[in-house]
């Protein structure tokens, strides 16, 4: 297993700017933890993952945390992901695979190799060859601030954060409590418990779905996909909706300054 363990010497709240293409992203708001503390693991101890563990760039300015992540799918060209109920399945470089009366068929330059968990299951290559998952595990004090870029990392909140801005191509987010929400999202599936802040939704398809919203400031953006939310009588001001097509379904917002465009689509607001 590699393993990178990025000091923080600061006290108190940060803003973490993490940029990771893929792998698992957990974060965890502890209201008595005095210092952040982020690692980095994956399983191979050599290969091309651990060596973006090893070759991540780390700065820190004051409170503020940036850390990126080398993409180690990077070097592959035509990639494809498809995402369907919280699991994705990832296509890149030539021919393919097929499914016939059970046997798995792959054809394509690498060899047709077969890795499960980044271990190799036949014996035509090193296992070392391997793209094992990378895990960010990220501690944080209460307060924070996190801004998160990723292809198709799953990402997991828990805790209450100051401030989400999220952006993602694929994958899921989940979080259970933020002040102000910014996500800008092509794919995949975002769910928060609760949004107390400004609200800012950017959604290409995929799912949106916010459990309470009391905030006083709230914008979607649709140009497909799936938006639910429930507002809360906390909630203030406007809720603004724009929705080239899709589908959005906002409840307890009838005392809300309500601003809506639609093209097509669906939007009931009540």
């Amino acid at each position: 297993m590699a393993e990178r363990i990025i000091p923080v010497d600061v006290v108190g709240p940060i803003a973490l700017d993490l940029s990771m293409s893929t792998g698992s992203i957990r974060v965890v708001v502890d209201s008595v933890l005095k210092q952040a503390r982020v690692v980095l693991t994956t399983e191979a101890a050599s290969g091309p993952s651990a060596d973006a563990i090893r070759n991540t760039t780390v700065s820190m300015n004051g409170q503020n945390l940036r850390v990126r992540v080398p993409d180690v799918t990077g070097g592959m060209s035509g990639i494809t992901t498809l995402s369907r109920g919280g699991y994705n399945m990832t296509f890149s470089g030539g021919n393919g695979v097929q499914i016939i009366n059970g046997n798995v068929h792959i054809t394509g330059h690498g060899g047709g190799k077969v890795f499960v968990n980044g271990r190799e299951v036949t014996a035509t290559g090193p296992a070392g060859d391997a793209v094992t998952p990378i895990s960010a595990v990220v501690h944080l004090p209460a307060r924070s601030v996190v801004a998160i870029s990723t292809h198709s990392a799953n990402t997991a909140i828990t805790g209450t954060l100051a401030r989400l801005e999220y952006d993602g191509t694929s994958g899921a987010l989940t979080a259970e409590r933020v002040g102000d929400l910014e996500a800008t999202v092509t794919s995949g599936s975002v769910i928060v418990g609760e949004v107390s802040g400004p609200l800012d939704i950017n959604l290409t398809s995929g799912n949106v779905n916010i459990g309470t919203y009391s905030g006083h400031d709230a914008r979607l953006n649709l140009t497909s996909g799936s938006v639910r939310m429930a507002a809360t009588a906390r909630a203030t001001g406007r809720l603004s909706v724009n929705a080239t097509s899709g589908s959005v379904r906002v409840t307890g917002a009838a005392h809300l300054n309500v601003r809506r465009r639609v093209t097509s689509g669906h939007v009931q607001i009540s």
